[in-house]
């Protein structure tokens, strides 16, 4: 592991404990890092925005390089502010979402920059505009049919995002979208050619790193790509189909999985 140049990590369940917070372990781990010669970023489905302003809140915003938003959609450096977009969702596929989802009971919203937009507002979208300090706005989407955007994020009661989850997977013909289960209440829709891994691959061509050079940590299906791609961490907490394809496994987020691993193995 004497080549890791690179730390990418997810925030949900992995970088954050189930509270919400950084424990101090993972956060004086990630900070010895630089001394170590190793960078260290964030792979998301959230707005680099929102996370960017949240890394104070966690005590990394002077630990952080890089943050990798909408599940690879976004590549934003903390250092120049420079932001880049990439794989967009053509604004009627937000349309063929919904259509495809009329049968079901669930809410969706897209991340603006500042603003949460919604179709209806209840305490799962509440929660989220407030966990990532957005302001939360209620919306038809009609506003977005003629532009693009990064992702569209619905929620669902987690017995009903299990219905709407076999309905993908009993349903497995082309779409112009791609759907990712990121917790038992969420499910990230973005690009079908887009993927945290697409991302990750954008940013080390800039970088001008290797695969083997970068470690990443996750938890849920729409880290698998990552994991799989490069030197994946599996998260105790982690799905087991992501289990089986890291390279590695680490203790839980509430059992400072990233801290312990970091100070084990890579600060030697």
């Amino acid at each position: 592991m004497e080549d890791i140049k690179l730390i990418l990590a997810d925030i949900d369940g992995t970088l954050l404990n189930d509270e919400g917070r950084v424990t101090p372990l993972t956060r004086d781990a990630i900070h010895k890092l630089k001394d170590a010669g190793i960078r260290f970023g964030i792979s998301t489905g959230r707005t680099p925005y929102a996370v960017r302003r949240l890394l104070k809140d966690w005590g990394l915003d002077d630990a952080t390089d890089y943050i990798i938003g909408f599940n690879g959609g976004s590549i934003y450096n903390v250092h120049t502010q420079e932001m880049s977009s990439n794989f967009m969702l053509d604004g009627e596929t937000i349309f063929e979402l919904l259509n495809d989802l009329k049968d079901f009971r669930f809410n969706a919203c897209i991340y603006d920059k500042d603003t949460l937009h919604t179709l209806r507002e209840d305490k799962m979208m509440i929660r989220t505009a407030e966990m990532n300090k957005l302001e939360l706005i209620v919306d038809d989407f009609e506003g977005y049919r003629h532009s693009a955007v990064n992702k569209v994020l619905v929620t669902a009661e987690a017995d009903e995002m299990d219905r709407i989850v076999a309905y993908y997977e009993q349903h497995p013909e082309p779409r112009n979208y791609k759907p990712a289960r990121s917790a038992d209440i969420r499910l990230e829709v973005i690009h079908p050619e887009l993927s945290k891994s697409k991302g990750i691959a954008i940013l080390l061509e800039r970088l001008g790193l290797r695969a083997d050079e970068v470690m990443t940590f996750g938890d849920m299906m729409n880290d698998f790509d990552m994991i799989r791609d490069y030197v994946g961490v599996a998260m105790g907490n982690a799905d087991e189909r992501i289990k089986a394809v890291a390279k590695y496994h680490t203790a839980s987020n509430n059992e400072d999985g990233i801290g312990v691993f970091i100070e084990k193995n890579l600060l030697k």
